[in-house]
């Protein structure tokens, strides 16, 4: 008989702690160690991805991004398995304030935590947080915070500020440029912003050792106000440096009044002599260049830019290219402008230390030179040489144009499509329109150009109908998912709100309908170039009881706001029911940075979806607003 062991108690105890620990799971995210870094210590990183799926990798990218009173660099470190948990070492430089970073999942995912960044603060040798990293974190919320997946929020971004001001008045100095920005936006001003404005400005000209970039500002704020005393404070203080950035600006300035093209040009000869490493050689450069394009002036054009191309960027050259490729007698100078655009963009290409900014890693800064400029030029010779009726010879560059663009741009896929079907390539064409259906919305024009390429295969019409249809829904099934990804669910701020006759508004008189709230203005290009496809959607809406439009006026500047913005819907016969924000403070509790914005909001009163911008395209922004309330309805 088998003799059979007993297990004391304190053995099993034991046994199930050892067992216990090895199930333990480690948390999600991305950490860093030690808790309480310090400038110029190494630190390690651990992350443990949400996603369980990715568990069996054996490698994340890692990117992380030293800021100071900015961003100074981005380094791409190769996360690697450890247990369970990917791990990399970090050096950090001795003046940095703090550290943010994002993990690429793929090539199309990255973990950005939500959209809220991963931010790691520095400490002193007290363990407190080092003076001025709550203002870098801030411009993060107001400039590259993209790169992290962090959107602009301008009201944050103040309050960080001043946050550390008052804890640490001595940083003021250092961030006197980025503040005054904050005071100046719109939808931060309140009443006081005048002269809390004045008060800072006060306060900082009287500082020691105000780098050349604050003494700028400070200076054209005290210009601008009219206090000519404190200004010419600031221009004594500035000739410490008399050839530093001040000085340089007023040339600049200067330059601006000069209109005739050959003092502009001597202009520019006695500049680059007394400030030769000056980084205003290259605005003044693009000042002159601008115009000479505008006018027509395409040969002293190409010979400028030419001769200054150490200090141009390539889309200079495609700018005259595209302006050339309107005259049927300019075509070789188009050709000629392409060729040297592509030329100057190879060699800054091979020059990153000098041209690739901060933000970007090499690899990045390349692939969007390759993914934007490059197929600019490609596409531009494509359209050339269709153009010239050479269909064959075009077809290469297009083709080339619109894989590197990797069918993004529709009006690409356009050209592209055009090239394919004047090499009767029908099933090229049809493929080509059918993949960005799978991937985009079908405007007109590629519906059109689908047709010719369906006829081309066909011969014949029959089936077209019921192929489209089906194309169209598959599109809209894809458009549908991709919507549902950026589905938010963060509670709307309660507002009350005058309309324009005089009646008061509340968010709460909305309760169980979808409510579209577009924040817009009468000065604003993109809010009206968007308009007609609101208007399409209100009337569509108007019989149906449980979806709200409502149109809130921001940032209107003049005196007798009600009456500009009644004559601007009476001229253009807007349905449109306007709420007026005459003193922005809705626009900034909604954290509106720019107009368009519109949210989404569900029955219950959270904001479901924040649109910005309008891209151009009326048809898709119907589409897109239709998709956003059905998904908000649960459809």
């Amino acid at each position: 008989m088998q003799k059979k062991f007993s297990v004391g108690p304190i053995i099993l105890s034991v046994v199930l702690f050892f067992i216990g620990c090895s199930e333990k799971s480690v948390a999600p995210g991305l950490t860093i160690s030690p808790e309480k870094p310090e400038p110029g210590a190494s630190v390690t990183f651990s992350y443990v991805p949400v996603d369980k799926n990715l568990h069996t990798r054996d490698q994340f990218t890692l990117y992380v991004y030293l800021f100071s009173k900015e961003l100074k660099r981005v380094t791409p470190i190769n996360l690697t398995k450890s247990g369970q948990k990917w791990t990399a070492s970090y050096l950090i430089d001795k003046d940095a304030f703090g550290l943010a970073a994002k993990v690429k999942l793929d090539e199309k995912n990255e973990d950005t935590n939500n959209g809220q960044g991963y931010f790691f603060p520095l400490y002193n040798a007290s363990g407190q947080i080092i003076p001025g990293y709550k203002a870098g974190l801030a411009l993060a919320y107001t400039s590259w915070g993209q790169l992290i997946g962090v959107d602009q929020d301008l009201k944050k971004a103040l309050q960080l500020t001043e946050e550390d001001f008052e804890l640490n008045p001595a940083i003021k100095k250092d961030f006197v440029n980025s503040y005054l920005r904050l005071l100046q936006y719109r939808s931060l001003k309140t009443e006081g912003s005048e002269e809390k404005l004045q008060a800072f400005l006060d306060e900082v000209s009287n500082l020691p050792e105000i780098d050349d970039s604050a003494l700028i500002t400070i200076y054209s704020y005290y210009a601008e106000l009219g206090n000519q005393e404190k200004a010419m404070a600031i221009y004594q203080q500035a000739q410490k440096n008399p050839t530093g950035d001040f000085f340089q600006v007023q040339a600049l300035m200067q330059f601006r009044g000069i209109q005739d093209p050959k003092s502009r040009l001597d202009f520019l000869s006695r500049f680059k002599e007394e400030f030769p490493e000056s980084k205003y050689i290259k605005s003044i450069v693009e000042m002159i260049v601008g115009p000479l394009i505008q006018q027509n002036k395409l040969e002293e054009a190409e010979s400028f830019l030419e001769d200054n191309k150490d200090w141009v960027d390539p889309v200079y050259f495609y700018a005259l290219a595209e302006q050339a490729a309107q005259n049927e007698t300019q075509l070789d100078l188009a050709f000629k402008a392409i060729e040297q655009g592509q030329l100057l963009a190879e060699e800054q290409l091979s020059q990153p230390d000098k041209f690739k900014p901060a933000g970007y890693t090499e690899e990045e800064w390349k692939e969007q030179y390759e993914k934007n400029l490059v197929p600019m030029f490609l596409r531009l010779k494509g359209q050339l040489l269709l153009k010239k009726g050479q269909a064959a010879e075009a077809l290469p560059f297009l083709k080339q144009a619109f894989e590197l663009n990797q069918n993004k741009d529709s009006k690409l896929t356009a050209d592209y499509v055009h090239a394919l079907l004047a090499n009767q390539d029908f099933a090229q064409a049809t493929s080509v329109i059918e993949q960005y259906g799978r991937e985009g919305f079908i405007n007109p024009e590629l519906t059109d150009l689908l047709k010719q390429a369906y006829l081309g295969l066909h011969q014949s019409e029959e089936g077209w109908d019921k192929y489209l249809s089906e194309l169209k829904d598959s599109a809209l099934k894809m458009m549908k998912a991709d919507l549902t990804k950026k589905m938010l669910n963060v509670p709307a701020s309660p507002f009350e709100l005058k309309d324009l006759e005089g009646k008061t508004v509340k968010l709460s008189d909305y309760a169980g309908k979808v409510v579209i709230l577009d924040f817009w203005a009468t000065w604003c290009g993109p809010c009206l170039g968007s308009f007609p496809g609101m208007k399409q959607l209100v009337e569509e809406y108007q019989k149906q009881p449980d979806v709200a439009f409502v149109f809130v006026n921001c940032w209107q500047d003049e005196d007798n706001k009600e009456q500009v913005v009644k004559e601007f819907l009476e001229k253009n016969q807007y349905p449109f029911y306007v709420l007026m924000d005459t003193t922005n403070k809705v626009t900034s509790d909604y954290g509106v940075s720019g107009i368009p914005t519109k949210f989404i909001i569900d029955p219950k009163g959270k904001i479901k979806f924040k649109v910005i911008g309008f891209e151009g395209d009326t048809e898709k922004m119907v589409q897109e607003v239709k998709i956003m309330i059905d998904l908000v309805r649960g459809k």
